[in-house]
């Protein structure tokens, strides 16, 4: 979901019941989109000459127009924005040509309100769709201004970890096909994936038996900090993310053992 949510996985196995015994994380987690927490994150446009810049203010910031042609945005994806009658858009997010997601944003008469629409094209052949409102922090009218986020709709996502030994992981998120093999010792594991972005990689650091605490970088640059941590019974999977600099937004994802 958020995706740079950046909801991260690895090898599929059966029965996650049974391999509990060797690690509090082995087995298949399903997201409970009820229980977890995607809102209160910020964003900003600021209009240019030629369109406008997005900021998630603090790691994130490229500049696209309106015209419907294609912009870099952060490592290799581009956004193509094309008008879609008054204060909407159609937008369309490609990594080498290739679609990820197509969406849909569209202000509200009043302009208080960004309704943000996306489908998105896994890499399994299906498609999940998501619906974020934000509201308005700062601005008088139209796209510019910062706006949070307020209300999240839809969204799915299921993952499977394993330890084959002391120290050791595997992740699988099977919609999108990523896969994670390291070690929880803090060394950066390639993210392997067939829509990844070059040099993506994600630490996994133990902090006691049921913790570990997670670094996400492109080429070095970090991009999102995080923990993973496993109720004291064996039944939820809590992972929380946020961006440097924005401590306070925390996204908070909920899982269920299968």
């Amino acid at each position: 979901m958020k995706h740079l949510a950046l909801a991260l996985g690895i090898l599929a196995v059966s029965g996650g019941s049974a391999l509990a015994a060797g690690s509090p994380f082995d087995g298949t987690w399903k997201l409970n989109v009820e229980k977890s927490k995607f809102t209160g994150g910020t964003m900003t446009y600021t209009k240019t000459a030629h369109g406008y810049r997005y900021s998630n203010g603090a790691t994130v910031s490229y500049a696209f127009g309106t015209d419907g042609k294609d912009y870099p945005a952060i490592a290799d994806r581009t956004t193509a924005w094309t008008p879609a009658g008054e204060g909407a858009w159609d937008t369309v997010t490609k990594a080498n040509g290739k679609v990820l997601s197509k969406g849909h944003r569209s202000l509200s008469a009043d302009g208080k309100t960004l309704t943000v629409s996306t489908t998105i094209n896994r890499n399994d052949g299906t498609t999940t769709d998501e619906t974020d409102v934000y509201s308005r922090v700062s601005g008088a009218k139209g796209l510019a201004g910062e706006w949070r986020d307020t209300k999240v709709e839809g969204g799915d996502d299921t993952m499977t970890i394993s330890t084959p030994a002391a120290g050791k992981f595997m992740i699988d998120d099977p919609a999108d096909k990523e896969t994670i093999t390291g070690s929880t010792n803090g060394a950066p594991a390639k993210i392997m994936s067939p829509t990844a972005p070059p040099g993506l990689m994600v630490s996994y650091q133990a902090a006691g038996r049921s913790k570990w605490e997670t670094t996400t970088t492109i080429k070095g640059k970090v991009y999102a900090k995080g923990a993973m941590a496993v109720s004291p019974d064996g039944k939820v999977l809590t992972q929380t993310s946020w961006i440097p600099g924005k401590e306070a937004e925390k996204s908070i994802s909920v899982y269920d053992r299968q």
